[in-house]
């Protein structure tokens, strides 16, 4: 949460007291005084748990979807249900004609008649010892090939009848009403929707923290601004010796939102630790080699080194160097010194940068009151890379971080 406060009496008898007055050079000009208070935006170090993350993309996909077929060949003489329906396991789909089906159940009713009377004249004949054992062996094969193929006729008869396999919507209805199918036509795709399974590739060199139920969660371009709970269900027991990755699947409620082709940006749960100090990642300072922020302390910016840990979203842990409680500069600390005397902004109290560019540059006019930065060309090629490494992670483009070095320490009459 941003805080805000008044600028202290100090700082407005500083600015008072220049002896330029309200005429004088602009702040960040050659006659800057060096106790000009810089305006900044603070954020508290809070205490709370944070988690540690592997973070990947998957694509979402139905853990149960079929595509039913015709059994049998004959038209369709009802399609009772469209794309889109809700249906339940069970639930009938479409009738295919059933009159040649009904015709051949009969035919084979009668073969059964004629077998049963047949084996049973044969039975008598053969205890009598009138007819041979072939003959009775013959008569009892017959009996139960009538018999069987009865039975067939009563299962085709069932697959003009078209029902769903489990509850889900229909995706795709393949057919149309009085359409001929065949044997194997496609007629509907079902899905189940919830729960949804979410395949991803994982490093090797993490498999010592995979294990199943493993809590994730994932973001979805349509619902940017929620998050989705997932659990791992399956972890490969080989891994990809092309990708050098390890296939990971997720299992997770679709809530009624998601649905299977959607791209997900995956979050793997791999730790957690409770009562951890957090920091936004505005308030890391761009310009420097290490990771650094400043503290506001009684008016003036106290530079600390800080050592981080868990990243979270836009927050990270800072294992030293601040303490709870502590206003730590989100906007405006690039250009800061240790012991600078800032301005804390009453304006934008309350609330984080709307967008991390915003928590980059700050107010165009407050940059040039900062005057001069770091000087970016008495770095070593590592040191510079560093730092725009830092700038990338803070959400600025190519063309951004260029145009930063390059007027990175130059006075305002020049950058002009």
């Amino acid at each position: 949460m941003l805080v805000a406060a008044g600028c202290s009496g100090q700082g407005a008898q500083d600015r008072g007291s220049s002896p330029h007055g309200p005429g004088g050079p602009r702040a960040g000009g050659p006659g800057r005084e060096s106790n000009t208070a810089v305006p900044v935006e603070v954020a508290r170090v809070t205490q709370r748990s944070i988690s540690s993350f592997i973070e990947t993309n998957g694509t979402l996909e139905a853990e149960n979807e079929v595509d039913l077929v015709a059994r049998v060949s004959a038209p369709i003489v009802e399609l009772l249900v469209e794309e889109g329906a809700a249906v339940r396991k069970g639930q009938v789909l479409a009738r295919l004609d059933r009159e040649e089906l009904l015709a051949q159940l009969e035919i084979s009713r009668v073969a059964v008649n004629e077998a049963t009377l047949g084996y049973e004249r044969a039975k008598k004949l053969y205890q009598e010892q009138l007819v041979s054992e072939e003959d009775h062996q013959q008569a009892l094969s017959s009996f139960e090939a009538a018999n069987a193929q009865l039975e067939a006729n009563r299962v085709q008869l069932g697959f003009s009848t078209i029902t769903a396999p489990f509850d889900g919507l229909i995706v795709t209805r393949y057919v149309d009403f009085a359409q001929q199918v065949s044997v194997n036509t496609p007629l509907f795709r079902i899905s189940d929707f919830d729960p949804l399974l979410c395949p991803i590739q994982v490093p090797e060199r993490e498999l010592p923290q995979l294990h199943l139920r493993q809590p994730a969660h994932l973001t979805v371009a349509a619902w940017p601004d929620r998050r989705f709970e997932a659990r791992v269900l399956l972890v490969s027991p080989v891994v990809d010796a092309a990708t050098g990755t390890i296939k990971v699947t997720l299992k997770v409620r679709a809530e009624g939102k998601l649905r299977p082709g959607m791209f997900a940006r995956v979050f793997l749960e791999t730790a957690t630790r409770d009562d951890a100090l957090v920091i936004p990642k505005s308030a890391l300072s761009l310009e420097s080699i290490g990771d650094t922020v400043y503290v506001a302390d009684a008016g003036v910016a106290s530079r600390r080194e800080v050592t981080l840990g868990f990243r979270e979203g836009d927050f990270v842990e800072a294992l030293s160097g601040v303490t709870v409680g502590e206003a730590v500069v989100v906007v405006g600390q690039d250009g800061l010194s240790d012991g600078t005397p800032i301005q804390i902004l009453g304006s934008g109290a309350g609330r984080e940068p709307t967008t991390t560019a915003e928590a980059i540059r700050g107010e165009p006019e407050r940059d040039r009151s900062r005057g001069r930065g770091m000087d970016f060309s008495t770095m070593s090629p590592e040191q510079l890379e560093r730092i725009k490494e830092r700038m990338r992670a803070r959400g600025m483009n190519e063309e951004q971080i260029e145009a930063r070095i390059r007027s990175s320490g130059q006075p305002e009459s020049e950058s002009q």
